[in-house]
């Protein structure tokens, strides 16, 4: 019996510990947010995926789809841009391998690894061998399996890259170790750990498989030991897959020992992290050998529950269909470059035509946004003037009727100091007459005839005096509303609204114009009358509102 290793993604380098992952994730995503360009956002993207792809296979899959979206939109075809579409399709190949999806993991892996060659990056080339030999791994084709990590070595130690380098010697240990070589696995391992400044997620990948080939030999307390060490650290860094595959491992270990109670919670740790990153192969693998657990606890219910769940993970990953498809794609492969060689040529000459179109629509676009916005100009200019010049012409009709108001009251001041001349020379009259009268009665009675007189044009004087001081309170603007908005009303109706703006009532206008209320409500009648308002409505308010709308 073989033990499920912890498949190694080149990924492991860039693990860190949970508490620092998303400070740096939340401080990428707020970049990206923020990015001014696409090369910037495309570069956030990608180290964001890197980040996530260990604890959201949802989150990073949509990232990387949006990535491949974005060049394809836009037709980037620089080295920059396809050396990001490969590690997208990486990205794509190693999701889809985990979810049971072979066909499309090893087309993503072929056509990233086609992108590295053409452009010649070797560190590109590296890392999708890398991800082949594994899915050949997956595939229990270990001869292949092992023939792409070698190359992916070869190119590695030319690099001087020993993270990488070590991370392809642990997964061509693990190789061996699938193809019962366990001598040649450890020869890997001990690569692997001899290289300096390791990383702790590349000696965990060690440790396994030295726990798993201490399981093949007998020494399960040494492997136990080992992977109890292991499942510590992953939790520390939050490494869900790999903690599924160690509790699987150290479930087994104890079914070996006979200790059923202790291997179970394994299980379902196993179980529990597999279901997070939607690993299927593994799910499969979990469910089967809890299944067995149960059937030797006796708990047939239990596991014949199980066992249906792992058909249905099994039959989802090991269809024939799927595999004829696999082989179909490593036999066009070669057929897909040339054809692709052909497509490029063309695709040249219909991007000029794109291009040559592009500019004639952005011309036109722009020439029309030119033409309207020289339109709006010549609008608001026009606008401008029309205000200006009604603006001079209100100010000059003000003018007019300030002059018009002032003349007014020089001539009544004339006519009250006329009237008061005649009063004086009337009064003087009369008292010459008075004092020509000899009779003392008669006297006295003229006296007072001549009191009272004057007591009546005292009384008149000074009403029509706070007639006047009301009039001037009114505001000036009003008068010219009254004037220019309503020349259907007479002055007498003009003279009640200015009395009215100042809310004075029906009584108190009455007494000022000295005539009845009844007068007065009459003229309110007329003038609702020739405004067509019901007598709900506020006069004021209604030639206040219709000079602003007019404004």
């Amino acid at each position: 019996m073989k033990f499920p290793l912890l498949i190694t993604f080149t990924l492991l380098i860039n693990i860190g510990y949970s508490q620092t992952q998303d400070s740096i994730s939340n401080t990428i995503l707020q970049k990206i947010r923020t990015a001014q360009s696409d090369s910037v956002r495309i570069d956030l993207e990608i180290q964001l995926a890197y980040r996530t792809c260990l604890f959201d296979v949802d989150t990073t899959r949509t990232i990387v789809n949006n990535v491949l979206e974005t060049i394809k939109q836009k037709g980037y075809q620089t080295y920059y841009y396809k050396q990001q579409k490969a590690d997208a399709l990486n990205f794509l190949g190693m999701f889809d391998q985990e979810q049971g999806h072979r066909d499309k993991a090893l087309s993503n892996y072929l056509k990233a690894l086609d992108i590295c060659e053409t452009i010649q990056d070797s560190t590109g080339v590296g890392l999708t061998l890398n991800n082949l030999g594994k899915f050949y791994i997956a595939n229990k084709d270990y001869t292949k399996s092992k023939h792409y990590f070698r190359k992916a070595i070869a190119i590695r130690e030319i690099l001087k890259d020993e993270n990488f380098l070590a991370i392809s010697y642990q997964m061509l240990a693990n190789a061996f170790y699938y193809d019962k070589q366990n001598d040649s696995a450890l020869i890997y391992t001990n690569k692997v750990k001899a290289i300096p400044m390791l990383s702790k997620p590349l000696i965990v990948a060690a440790n396994d498989t030295k726990a798993a080939i201490y399981y093949s030999t007998g020494e399960l307390d040494k492997a136990i030991k080992i992977y109890k060490e292991n499942i510590a650290i992953y939790k520390a860094v939050n490494h869900l897959r790999s903690l599924s595959t160690i509790h699987t491992n150290v479930a087994a270990l104890y079914v070996a020992l006979n200790n059923y109670q202790e291997a179970l919670p394994h299980l379902d740790s196993a179980i529990f992290n597999a279901k997070k990153v939607k690993d299927i192969g593994l799910l499969a693998d979990q469910y089967r050998k809890r299944s067995t657990l149960y059937s030797k606890q006796k708990k047939y219910a239990e596991a014949l529950e199980d066992y249906k769940i792992y058909k249905t993970y099994f039959d989802s990953i090991y269809d024939t269909e799927k595999a004829k498809r696999v082989t179909a794609l490593e036999l066009n492969y070669k057929f897909e470059k040339e054809k692709l060689a052909d497509e490029l040529v063309l695709q040249s000459e219909t991007s000029k035509r794109r291009l040559y179109l592009l500019l004639f629509i952005l011309t036109v676009f722009f020439g029309a946004i030119v033409l309207l916005h020289y339109r709006e100009n010549i609008k608001n200019r026009l606008s401008i003037s029309k205000s200006k010049l009604e603006k001079e012409q209100l100010e000059k009709l003000k003018s007019e009727l300030v002059l018009v108001t002032r003349e007014k009251e020089l001539k009544r001041a004339v006519v009250e100091n006329s009237l008061r001349q005649d009063v004086l020379h009337k009064t003087l009259e009369s008292v010459k007459n008075i004092i020509g009268l000899e009779n003392q009665e008669k006297r006295n009675y003229a006296l007072q005839t001549l009191w009272a007189t004057l007591l009546s044009e005292k009384s008149s004087k000074t009403t029509s005096q706070s007639l006047q001081l009301y009039l001037d309170k009114v505001n000036m603007d009003f008068k010219i509303i009254l004037n220019t908005k309503f020349p259907k009303l007479n002055e007498k109706e003009k003279a009640i609204l200015s009395f009215m703006t100042l809310g004075l009532n029906t009584n108190q206008i009455s007494e000022l114009q000295n005539t009845t209320v009844s007068a007065i409500k009459s003229i309110r009648h007329r003038i609702r009358k020739k405004l067509g308002l019901d007598s709900s409505d506020d006069i004021i308010e209604f030639i206040k509102s219709t000079n602003e709308i007019n404004t």
